[in-house]
């Protein structure tokens, strides 16, 4: 539930000079599947070719970038659920059923591999031309050595259902899955040790690691989880969402992605630190979302929806003294704040102005503005009285304008 906080009336002050963010002009596109079956996931096999598979045995590929898709024969009827290339020739599908598809042209034609398993498999990861492993249901690992030819079975110690898996190198990889699951192996899977994660009812469905090091999983309800220690330990992050988040890739150190529920985008372009919400024109699940190049990326879901940008999405501008009458959201003062703290900011023109506050799961705990305003610079004074201390996040939307700033109480 929603707990809303007492701010003083708006007052006009001073013009500013700060920071804001925007969105980029250049948005999501609808494009032509051809098909209304829910699509599940995407990979890119090089900048311009991608694969998508889906319900029905769908299996769809294009080669200008996601502009335009055409079928391909599967062979099957069964719900694929996965997509992975362990080279530009060599790929893999997986689906319900323990079915395993193998490509060695590219994916213009798939054969039947054994899995030696009928549980539905769902995640998949090759690591590099040869080793990959695939994750499913009742805690289903598999490996394969030889570029996808022949699965082994591996012993994950759990029953929780896996829906992704991540390897950073042929030996160290995590999986996610149901009741908040993350599973860790530094011995190329042969033991997997659950990991600690503050969550014990909510299932997270994607991971992406940038390096290393540096990975992110995501899931209900918003969730947001980051490690900077190979998936060690990982710590919150506000998402700026309560819908539940599907699939997150990162293109780069600093670019990524993250869909979900009922159309839900939210962008980075400053690694994650701030996660910007973007608009899909769309209300149907996506399911999953993948870069070629920085600035093209697609996402796939519901009832054969794929999404194309060309654009990298929210920008973050850096401090700077910004043109007299831009959009500008200034940061917080004081800043650590207790009990209240001053939030500025300048509209270029009439607009209908909302600033929301976010904890750092993402939850929304007030919303101190939300009214139409005539342009000028202008000033609330938000109060925490009623909340425990920490790191918030400030959001400020006005129009096609959004910025996100951080904030700490400490009492």
């Amino acid at each position: 539930m929603k707990t809303y906080h007492t701010v003083s009336r708006l007052m006009l002050v001073g013009l500013l000079l700060c920071s804001a963010g925007t969105l980029a002009a250049e948005g999501w596109k609808l494009q032509s599947s051809g098909t209304d079956y829910n699509l599940m996931e995407v990979q890119f096999v090089d900048t311009a070719k991608a694969i998508a598979v889906g319900e029905s045995g769908i299996i769809l590929k294009t080669t200008d970038g996601g502009t335009n898709w055409a079928p391909v024969v599967s062979g099957i009827s069964t719900r694929l659920n996965a997509v992975e290339f362990a080279s530009t020739q060599v790929g893999i599908v997986d689906g319900l059923g323990g079915v395993i598809l193998r490509t060695t042209d590219g994916g213009d034609s798939w054969n039947p591999v054994s899995s030696g398993t009928t549980s539905d498999l769902y995640g998949a990861c090759f690591v590099n031309a040869t080793v990959g492993t695939i994750v499913g249901f009742d805690g289903t690992i598999l490996r394969t050595t030889d570029g996808g030819a022949t699965w082994n079975p591996q012993t994950s110690g759990t029953i929780a259902r896996l829906y992704e898996v991540e390897f950073t190198d042929p030996s160290v990889g995590n999986a996610v899955g149901q009741n908040g699951t993350i599973l860790r192996t530094t011995d190329a899977g042969a033991t997997w040790t659950p990991q600690v994660t503050g969550e014990d009812q909510l299932d997270f469905y994607g991971i992406d690691f940038r390096d290393a090091m540096n990975g992110i999983v995501v899931g209900e309800f918003g969730i947001i989880r980051v490690t900077t220690d190979g998936g060690a330990a990982w710590t919150s992050q506000a998402s700026m969402t309560a819908e539940t988040l599907l699939a997150v890739d990162f293109y780069n150190d600093q670019i990524g992605t993250i869909v979900g529920t009922k159309g839900t985008i939210v962008s980075t372009t400053d690694g994650g630190t701030t996660w910007v919400p973007d608009t899909s024109g769309t209300v149907e699940a996506l399911n999953e979302v993948h870069y070629a190049v920085p600035n093209r990326v697609v996402a796939i879901g519901a009832k054969g929806t794929i999404l194309s940008r060309e654009a990298t999405g929210p920008t973050s501008v850096s401090p700077i003294d910004l043109t007299p009458g831009a959009f500008e959201l200034r940061q917080n003062y004081p800043n650590p704040f207790n009990p209240s703290t001053r939030v500025s900011f300048h509209l270029p023109a009439a607009t209908h102005a909302r600033i929301v506050v976010f904890d750092a799961l993402g939850r929304v705990v007030a919303e101190p503005l939300n009214e139409g305003l005539t342009p000028g610079t202008y000033e609330i004074v938000f109060d925490g009285r009623g909340l425990a201390s920490g790191t918030y996040y400030y959001r400020l939307t006005a129009g096609t304008h959004t910025a996100i700033r951080a904030m700490v109480l400490m009492k």
